[in-house]
């Protein structure tokens, strides 16, 4: 008879280990200029924006709710807003940092940044990379520069593509373009245009991975 290792777990560890992963939302309220259609709880920046302190409560938010969530393994961190990419790198690198320090990230877990093509500054967008992030949920709405303008947006269509660049050359390759649609007066033909707009830039980057 062949020597068996048994490995025994007590009842606690193997209900935890049945547990499903958590997904960690992370907001950050404040924009460049508030939507005239946003219903989010998002804030005109009025100034220097407080990124030590709001760190801080969010940490301080984090560590009042461990105890309900001990054990937990997170797949996901997505920073929403409002426009988190308007936090500095060194205050996204100490809240991801700050996680990581009480949450257990599963090793192949998205860490999702919002951003918007407006306020994209060239080069961030590796440092935001090197920080911990991911991946970037780029806020395009619409290719049609009209309707950007109807929607209080402060980017145009070629912005869009210079963020989509800008992303490419840090090395996140993995992003999603958020679009609208059934907007006031916004035609069948002009939904489908932006769709065929973001998915030419998505045939831009298979051509990029291949090259």
């Amino acid at each position: 008879m062949s020597a068996q290792t048994l490995s025994v777990r007590r009842p606690s560890e193997v209900r935890l280990s049945r547990l499903p992963p958590l997904a960690l939302y992370v907001h950050i309220p404040w924009c460049v200029r508030k939507c005239p259609y946003c219903d989010f709880n998002s804030h005109e920046r009025g100034g220097e924006l407080p990124e030590t302190e709001y760190v801080d409560a969010l940490v301080a938010d984090l560590d009042g709710l461990l105890p309900s969530i001990w054990g937990r393994r997170v797949s996901s961190v997505f920073i929403g807003g409002g426009t988190p990419s308007l936090f500095s790198v060194a205050a996204i690198e100490r809240l991801l940092s700050a996680v990581r320090a009480r949450v257990v990230l599963e090793p192949d877990a998205e860490v999702t940044l919002e951003a918007n093509p407006g306020t994209v500054e060239r080069g961030r967008f590796a440092e935001y990379r090197s920080a911990g992030v991911n991946r970037v949920s780029l806020g395009a709405q619409s290719f049609d520069a009209g309707l950007l303008g109807a929607l209080g947006r402060i980017h145009t269509p070629d912005d869009t593509g210079v963020a989509v660049q800008e992303l490419r050359a840090a090395g996140i390759d993995n992003f999603n373009l958020d679009l609208m649609y059934a907007l006031p007066l916004q035609t069948p033909a002009q939904a489908v245009s932006d769709l065929e707009r973001a998915l030419e830039q998505r045939r831009q980057q298979a051509k990029h991975d291949l090259a």
